[in-house]
């Protein structure tokens, strides 16, 4: 309970910050509770780099097909009729930790990014790892009288979004150098740890169905800032735990669905769907060399896409 109570206090200060005389004895919460489920998610994750023009690619990564078991929660509460709006408020805080269980992985390395130029490709296993996704939204909750039982609320909130990956047992497939023999790559354990972060907008809309069933449906628009950091362990030429970084700007886009079913007057069962889909503008890659010298290329993009199913309980306080 104290680590939901923490999730929730910055968007407490913002809900006591917009009267000036507003404090918490004028407060009113009408309702609260707590979610937790867990379920299946199914991530992808690819970029590629070029010279500083922007002509060919010169490297390109993608992890495919990760599948992660993920565990959720989050804390809700409804305010009775802030000032101005004269509506009852939302506030809401989200966290899941996704286990990656199961993935691969491909590094592609192509001449002077020539068309159909590669002249490397190795494959290697994306089973480990971690993913955390954390979000906070507000807003305020519009009851449409026309129609019984829907409301529409629209949220302004801040997101974080993690996934550390990994690149082990790998197998080099394609190869025009002597160098790089064709077969197994011994000692591979690389790594790729990427972060989205910002500002976002979005609409809740929900429905009951019955009094003891609701349907919710919510999109999010995301503005984020993109930085990532890499160590490619076998590389003797790049610096470590750092080889690389990247850093970009993009957006992302995120549905929800979930359907509500009240067991009684404290408890109710909960399945939720969602699919995200986020893109990064062009950007700066870094390479960090032994010898102290910094290399920078041009980050292409960065495409992440998630699907998500969990089920899960609401406890009503």
């Amino acid at each position: 309970m104290r680590f939901f109570l923490f999730l929730l206090l910055p968007v407490f200060f913002v809900c006591l910050n917009v009267h000036p005389v507003l404090s918490f004895d004028d407060m009113k919460v009408v309702a609260s509770g707590v979610n937790m489920g867990l379920g299946y998610r199914s991530d992808q994750l690819d970029w590629a780099i070029s010279a500083d023009s922007g002509s060919g690619t010169l490297s390109e990564l993608s992890w495919d097909d990760l599948d992660i078991f993920q565990i959720e929660a989050s804390g809700w509460l409804e305010v009775e009729k802030i000032p101005y709006l004269e509506k009852n408020f939302l506030a809401v805080a989200n966290v899941a930790f996704g286990k990656i269980l199961a993935g691969t992985a491909r590094d592609s390395d192509y001449v002077s990014g020539a068309p159909g130029g590669e002249w490397s490709r190795s494959v290697s296993d994306a089973d480990d790892g971690l993913t955390v996704d954390i979000s906070g939204a507000i807003g305020p909750i519009f009851e449409l009288n026309d129609i019984i039982g829907l409301s529409v609320t629209p949220l302004v909130g801040y997101g974080f979004n993690m996934q550390a990956l990994t690149m082990t047992n790998g197998r080099q497939v394609v190869s025009s150098l002597a160098s790089h023999s064709l077969g197994s790559i011994p000692g591979l354990d690389s790594t790729y740890t990427a972060y989205w972060h910002g500002p976002w907008v979005g609409t809740d809309v929900d429905y009951m169905i019955r009094p003891e069933i609701k349907i919710s449906i919510g999109v999010e628009y995301h503005w984020v800032d993109y930085f990532a950091q890499a160590d490619w362990n076998l590389r003797t030429d790049f610096e470590h735990p750092v080889s690389f970084e990247h850093e970009a700007s993009g957006n992302g886009v995120v549905w929800k669905l979930e359907g509500e079913y009240q067991l009684d007057k404290k408890w109710s069962l909960l399945l939720n769907g969602n699919i995200q889909n986020w893109r990064t503008d062009s950007g700066t890659d870094r390479t960090y060399f032994n010898d102290g010298q910094v290399g920078k290329s041009r980050l292409n993009q960065v495409n992440w896409d998630s699907y998500a199913l969990t089920t899960g309980l609401q406890y009503l306080f």
